[in-house]
């Protein structure tokens, strides 16, 4: 079934309908196609406060407002849809790129799939591998040079899908001032500082993000990946935002109880993979129930990996299937403690969990629960 340039098969539609209309379907899945209207940092408050941050982007042209629940979150208005001018050349780019440039990211060499000749200035279109046009802008190098270079930038975007503004081209970037987080994910990290007092463990911790968010209160945080590339972009962040309580280690955590039997924490991260089916915008995504209910598997491993490891275990997803999040904490076996957040909205079946719906809470589609570990007997 096709809901714009999302396709799903039949069983996970008739899984969807146990909780949702037809109606509500076709909104949740088509809002993924979008941006949310808010695009969020988190504010590294080691090295500036939230209100000076904001003064900083404001003397810059950037209009930056406080989140109203959480005090390190900053939030900048998306605007759009625009309509792209018309070009005589095109680039075609990859589909993670073409999700970013929609938004009005620049287009680096790396991302390049096939492009039209093209010389230093010329106007060019920006088109996904799917024929998406998502930007318009001019080329700062020839075509043959970013071909044969793959490196650096190629093209300027002047006019994109959507609109937010370019913040790794900051100063206050390069400073290590924040970091690019959505706010069901700040959320989690407040949600870990209520049950964390020293130690997390994050078994999914690349590229960084939770990890950092609690290392910036002073929490040691043992972060775990068991990709090479993914360990490598998690400790450039750590380094960018200077934080010095953050232990990185390269393996696969679903068996740190076996491998590391005297590794304890306070509290234990799972963001494990997942169908991704609430990452906002994409271009297109098909999704089985098959395929979620493989990564169902992995999932319910990370989980009651880490619940041998912390006293609370905070478990959350980026996707909307139940068979990820509400059925995988049932099969844990775990009591689920209530995160005491104001915002997203009751999970399904699971009144302690929290859902975040694309369609209603102008956010990502996001799940979080919390689940206290049973003591050995």
């Amino acid at each position: 079934m096709y809901y714009g340039s999302i396709e799903i098969d039949n069983l996970l539609y008739k899984h969807f309908l146990e909780y949702l209309s037809d109606l509500e379907i076709e909104s949740m899945l088509r809002s993924v196609l979008t941006p949310p209207q808010r695009y969020y940092i988190r504010v590294n408050t080691t090295k500036i406060s939230p209100n000076e941050l904001i003064k900083r982007l404001n003397l810059r042209g950037i209009s930056a407002y406080k989140d109203e629940v959480f005090e390190d979150a900053v939030w900048f208005p998306v605007e759009g849809p625009f309509k792209i001018p018309s070009a005589k050349k095109i680039v075609v780019v990859d589909k993670k790129a073409a999700e970013s440039i929609m938004l009005g990211a620049d287009l680096y060499g790396p991302a390049i799939i096939k492009t039209d000749p093209v010389k230093s200035g010329e106007e060019v279109n920006i088109v996904s591998d799917n024929g998406v046009l998502v930007a318009y802008g001019k080329a700062v190098m020839n075509s043959d040079e970013a071909l044969r270079s793959r490196r650096g930038l190629f093209v300027q975007v002047e006019k994109s899908l959507y609109k937010a503004p370019k913040l790794r081209n900051l100063p206050e970037y390069a400073e290590g001032l924040f970091y690019s987080q959505s706010l069901p994910a700040i959320a989690v990290g407040h949600i870990a500082r209520k049950f964390a007092q020293r130690s997390v463990v994050d078994l999914n911790a690349a590229p960084g993000g939770k990890a950092t968010h609690l290392a910036q209160y002073g929490i040691h945080v043992i972060a775990v990946d068991r990709s090479s590339p993914k360990i490598s972009k998690l400790k450039y962040e750590v380094e960018r935002l200077g934080l010095n309580s953050v232990d990185v280690l390269l393996h696969d955590s679903r068996y740190l109880d076996r491998d590391f039997p005297k590794l304890k924490a306070d509290v234990a991260l799972v963001d494990p993979p997942c169908t991704d089916l609430g990452v906002r915008p994409k271009i297109y995504q098909k999704v089985t129930y098959s395929t979620a209910k493989t990564l169902s598997k992995y999932q319910v491993q990370f989980l009651k990996t880490a619940l041998k490891l912390a006293d609370y275990v905070i478990y959350s997803t980026c996707t909307t299937t139940a068979i990820e999040n509400e059925e995988v904490i049932k099969k844990s076996g775990a009591e689920i403690v209530d995160p005491e957040i104001s915002i997203g909205a009751p999970g399904w079946e699971c009144a302690e969990c929290r859902r975040f719906l694309p369609h209603i809470h102008n956010t990502p589609g996001f799940f979080i629960a919390v689940l206290k570990a049973k003591k050995a007997p």
